[in-house]
């Protein structure tokens, strides 16, 4: 499975703890998902002023029935980076095309579907 970081500048600790987290994710996804194509991050980054930069982070996550796509901005790149993380965790949690609960028939249908 490809997993791509597009843009992410390597030479910072801050980035490649940002990218362990990216690939652990996607890792963990995998389990639930083992039939995912391809994971891509495209990683913009905007400075304002000398020191601080804005990023902004596109995620896009192919399997062959779907694609999952998120966009996720902050003044930090791990902090964004966990952000994108705690939401392919609720990917994980949330229902493939199941319904959210199951509908029990009422025990007054069920006793006369039996006489």
């Amino acid at each position: 499975m490809p997993v791509y970081i597009v843009g992410l500048e390597g030479q910072d600790p801050e980035s490649s703890i940002a990218e362990t987290k990216f690939r652990k994710s996607i890792e963990s996804l995998s389990h639930v998902y083992p039939d995912i194509g391809e994971a891509r991050a495209t990683v913009r980054a905007f400075a304002k002023g000398k020191e601080r930069k804005h990023f902004e982070v596109h995620v896009l996550i192919r399997m062959p029935k779907h694609q999952v796509e998120f966009i996720e901005e902050g003044w930090s790149i791990e902090e964004v980076f966990e952000n994108i993380g705690s939401k392919i965790k609720r990917l994980m949690t949330k229902p493939r095309d199941s319904p959210s609960r199951r509908r029990f028939r009422p025990r007054s249908e069920t006793a006369a579907a039996m006489f």
